[in-house]
């Protein structure tokens, strides 16, 4: 069965189960609207009247309407009073006095009060009504709440069922929609090549087939001879066992080879544990067309089918097998699919067992690498990633700053930074453990919300999702640290051109060679690379490709031998510029610091990048300089200097980087390029729930993902700027302009006019709706329709400020934090100055040498620190205690750690989460019209709605 016919197959069964639950909906929906017609038309009490027993009739017409209506659902849970005119009945009671509410009850069971089940409430109305007829007084406004009551109870039933009708409606108009794709899929796939899809898909193709089938070979022995000299030839550390000086580039380059090649060697042992982590990352890399994927979930719940293949596996996975292996005669079919920040991948479709021993054999590998690169920081050889000690140098530190050295490895900014890179930033990519499957290439696999504080980034596991995100937020932190301390600030960000598809394969196999990987494992993945590949666009008949350079995108096996020779330009840039980091995820690389190491920096890229055959992105490639010149400790630097660096705005995401005002800015021109191609992909989409499913999957973790999270370092106004931005972007993607896919700009403003809009033109026949707000951003569970919203997760940070606040004195948090940064260092400076002169004159004393002492080595490593009137040591300035307060200051290390935290809720626990907002924000819209719930659940059609939403999205080619 085709791919197409046998998702549609399923599809059809669900959608047979459902038909007939929306039978009983729209016979019920039928019934409770007679009920309402009927109970509006005999009331009988009209406002003014002076009869009090039409409004007993009328109460006890209703009871009996409201007992048939809600007949099988009298248990459900009511807040009293019902919530439909809650103002006008409050109103009535007011004027009614105290006394109806006492003798009947009612406050102890209202809006505020405990919620009692409606059968139960509504014998206590029957009870109170019939007490009325023996009170003195029969209270009218007692009696008119009971009957405006009931009337609410009434009508949220019919509004429930209207809703639970309409959702139902909505998710057939889906099946429907869907089932038109696939049948448009199943005649593509009877016919031969159809010349369908956009022209940036085939010039992209164009581009991919260059990279891929010609083959790009680099010069191995310039690869080998870079590698020697990387690791052969640096400084000399002393060994701490023997005392004496050793290489320890040459240490950490002979444990890896040992352990890369025992550990590779080592047998796989492939038990159903180990298939099904392998069948976990084959679906997590997206790799499979649907019903393969349907599949490959059915294997991973049968244990005799799983044993079947850990035994199987076990004989292909050993050496000696797995260099015999090859892809066979048939080529492999690839296809084109379209990622959702734009870009286009070619992903092969291969068969099931071929998919899970690559995967099973890739993972292997991919956490043996992690495993080994992480020894490069054990103790015996960590201090090679360290500033080169020089000993002049802190010796002058301690006798200026007695405790410096306990300070450096402490709360030291330069120590934290080495903590966080080695903890978050190195070898963070690869797994860490069997069944670490995270999706590198996934730019939004999950919303950004609640990402890691400072505390994760030094103690928690590395976290390949927050990887992008993290490298804005400490390069803001070093921005602010950079500013502070030194009065200006260099960035510099680049990144591969076509990094998978371009790379050579003599670079890769170098590597792996140079590093003493098996020789069977080599001889694998060479012939892993060079396979024969058919675009399934092309037919049966279209033209064969060999492939001579490049990877497969999301292959662990690959991806890790990636991670490996990037570990090389890690390593390289971090020697040559005397222990700084390289910032990567993946082949997005980024550095920042004073001009002159990222000149360093930058040269190393490009050596790198020319021995091992890539090309840099010049589209990606740029950097930027910020100054400013009324710090003390600023020092200009040579204009020939910055010439050395690219040119070019510096990006991420949507956001680009003013230099002159030290602060990332929202790219309304890469917002606006983004809203035009998702106008175009939503066009398509003329299903509601089509539309709303490919809404979400871009703005609940795409664009809100490409904002960044709000936290201390990226300043008061970031929150702002992207409340700005969101709501620009929701003005391009529904402007109505030309390319617009909305038709009337004056009605359709956002997302949640159109969707109205939608619903109205679609089902408008059928009955009218009134649409409200909670219906269309509740979720699916609730019955609604689930919007994504990704206004709160930053909106919450925003406080409002009072008008007594913005007097003359007032000062947003951060340039509060930075002034007070600043009065720390300067009472720091007094106290350590003090120490020193105490520390001089218990010397003095002790040694009775008076004012003849001993020339002390100052902070620069001179000799030289006497007051020339008094011929006394001085203490080092202030402007120099600050230039190397990175070393010592613990109070700016608790300032560099703030700077990862969001800013603290002035509202604290009492402001919901983003995914509670809306139960939150609809709160009394959600009781006033539905009375607590926008549908009946068990009519709802969600078994086939999460049917159609489990298929990810494909972004039309």
């Amino acid at each position: 069965m085709s791919t197409s016919a046998g998702s549609a197959a399923i599809l059809s069964i669900i959608r047979h189960v459902t038909v007939s639950k929306w039978d009983k909906v729209a016979s019920r929906l039928e019934a409770i609207d007679g009920h309402v017609r009927d109970a509006e038309a005999a009331i009988q009490y009209k406002e003014g009247q002076d009869d009090n027993r039409k409004l007993e009739a009328d109460v006890l017409m209703l009871l009996a309407t409201v007992r048939k209506a809600y007949a099988g659902a009298l248990d459900s849970p009511v807040q009293g009073h019902g919530s439909v005119n809650q103002r006008g009945r409050r109103g009535h009671m007011g004027r009614g006095g105290g006394r109806g509410r006492g003798r009947g009850g009612i406050g102890g069971a209202g809006t505020g009060g405990p919620a009692v089940r409606l059968r139960d409430r509504l014998v206590m109305i029957e009870r109170m009504l019939w007490e009325a007829k023996y009170s003195s007084v029969f209270s009218k406004s007692a009696a008119l709440a009971w009957r405006n009551e009931l009337l609410g109870y009434l009508r949220q039933r019919q509004r429930r069922m209207e809703y639970t009708a309409l959702f139902g409606h909505l998710t057939n108009e889906w099946a429907e929609f869907r089932f038109g794709e696939l049948s448009a899929a199943k005649e593509l796939e009877k016919s031969e090549a159809v010349a369908v899809g956009r022209k940036e898909m085939y010039e992209q193709r164009q581009t991919w087939e260059r990279h891929v089938t010609n083959e790009r070979r680099t010069d191995t022995d310039k690869i080998v001879n870079f590698l020697d000299e990387l690791f052969h030839s640096g400084p000399r550390y002393e060994d701490k066992l023997v005392g004496e000086p050793t290489d320890l580039r040459a240490i950490l380059l002979r444990n890896l080879r040992r352990e890369f090649f025992s550990s590779c060697r080592n047998k796989m042992q492939v038990t159903t544990s180990t298939v099904r982590d392998a069948i976990r990352g084959v679906l997590s890399a997206d790799q499979l067309t649907s019903e393969k994927r349907r599949a490959m979930l059915d294997i991973s719940d049968k244990v005799n089918v799983l044993s079947e293949i850990a035994d199987i596996l076990n004989i292909d996975t050993n050496l000696e097998s797995i260099k015999r292996w090859s892809w066979g005669e048939n080529p492999i079919t690839v296809q084109m699919r379209k990622a959702i920040n734009g870009k286009y991948h070619v992903h092969l479709d291969l068969e099931l067992l071929d998919a899970i021993l690559i995967e099973c054999i890739g993972q292997h590998v991919s956490l043996n690498i992690g495993s080994v690169l992480q020894k490069a920081w054990s103790s015996e050889v960590r201090d090679v990633w360290m500033q080169p000690s020089d000993e002049g140098r802190n010796a002058a530190m301690q006798a200026q700053i007695e405790d410096y050295g306990s300070r450096k490895s402490g709360n030291s900014v330069y120590d934290l930074r080495h903590r966080i890179y080695q903890n978050a930033f190195f070898a963070a990519q690869l797994p860490t453990y069997t069944g670490d499957v995270g999706n590198s290439y996934d730019p939004c696999s999950r919303p950004i919300d609640n990402g890691p504080r400072f505390t994760d980034l030094v103690n928690g596991a590395p976290n390949r999702t927050t990887l992008r995100s993290n490298i804005l937020n400490l390069c803001s932190a070093e921005m602010a640290i950079q500013k502070l301390v030194h009065g200006q600030f260099c960035i510099l960000q680049s990144d591969f051109e076509w990094f998978g598809p371009s790379q050579p394969h003599s670079t890769l196999l170098a590597i792996m060679k140079y590093f003493h990987f098996p020789g069977e494992l080599v001889h694998f993945v060479e012939a892993f690379l060079s396979m024969r590949m058919r675009f399934e666009e092309d037919g049966s008949n279209g033209p064969v490709l060999t492939r001579r350079t490049g990877t497969p995108i999301s292959f662990q096996l690959t991806y890790g031998i990636s991670e490996l020779m990037l570990f090389t330009l890690d390593f390289a840039v971090n020697q040559r510029t005397e222990g700084t980091h390289l910032y990567r995820n993946h082949d997005d690389l980024w550095f920042w610091g004073q001009p002159e190491k990222c000149v360093v920096a930058w040269d190393t890229v490009c050596e790198f990048s020319n021995i091992m055959g890539l090309r840099l992105n010049k589209r990606k490639t740029a950097s930027a300089h910020s100054v400013d010149k009324s710090n003390p400790r600023y020092a200009a630097v040579a204009q020939s200097t910055l010439d050395r660096l690219p040119s070019g705005e510096v990006k991420w995401g949507f956001l680009q980087y003013d230099p002159s005002e030290w602060k990332w800015a929202a790219n309304k021109r890469a917002i606006e390029e983004h809203m035009k191609e998702l106008r175009y992909q939503l066009s398509s989409r003329t299903s509601v729930m089509a539309h709303i499913q490919a809404y979400n999957a871009y703005m609940e973790s795409f664009l809100a993902n490409n904002f960044g999270r709000v936290v201390n370092g990226l300043g008061d106004f970031h929150a702002i700027t992207v409340l700005e931005a969101l709501q620009y972007a929701q003005q391009c993607l529904y402007g109505g302009d030309e390319s617009s896919a909305v038709q009337d700009a004056s009605e359709t403003a956002n997302v949640a006019k159109h969707v109205r809009k939608m619903i109205q033109d679609q089902f408008a026949l059928q009955r009218q709706y009134d649409l409200p707000d909670c219906f269309l951003y509740m979720g699916v569970e609730s019955g609604g329709l689930g919007l994504a919203n990704p206004v709160p997760a930053f909106a919450k940070y925003v406080d409002i400020v009072k008008e007594e606040d913005t007097d003359d004195e007032f000062m947003p948090p951060m340039a509060k934090h930075f002034e007070v940064m600043r009065r720390q260092l300067s009472d720091a400076y007094r106290v350590d100055s003090r120490l020193f002169g105490e520390r001089l004159h218990a010397e003095s004393e002790k040694n009775k040498l008076g004012k003849q002492l001993v020339a002390v080595p100052t902070f620069e490593g001179k000799t030289e620190s006497t007051d020339k009137a008094m011929g006394v040591p001085t203490f080092m300035s202030f402007s120099d205690y600050v230039s190397t307060s990175e070393e010592h200051s613990s109070a700016l290390g608790d300032w560099y750690k703030s700077m990862f935290d969001p800013p603290i809720l002035r509202l604290g626990s009492t402001q919901p989460s983003t995914n509670e907002w809306a139960a939150a924000y609809f709160e009394s819209e959600l009781k006033e019209k539905f009375g607590g719930s926008i549908a009946e659940e068990e009519f709802l059609s969600l078994g086939l709605y999460r049917t159609l939403a489990e298929e990810k999205v494909r972004w039309q080619s």
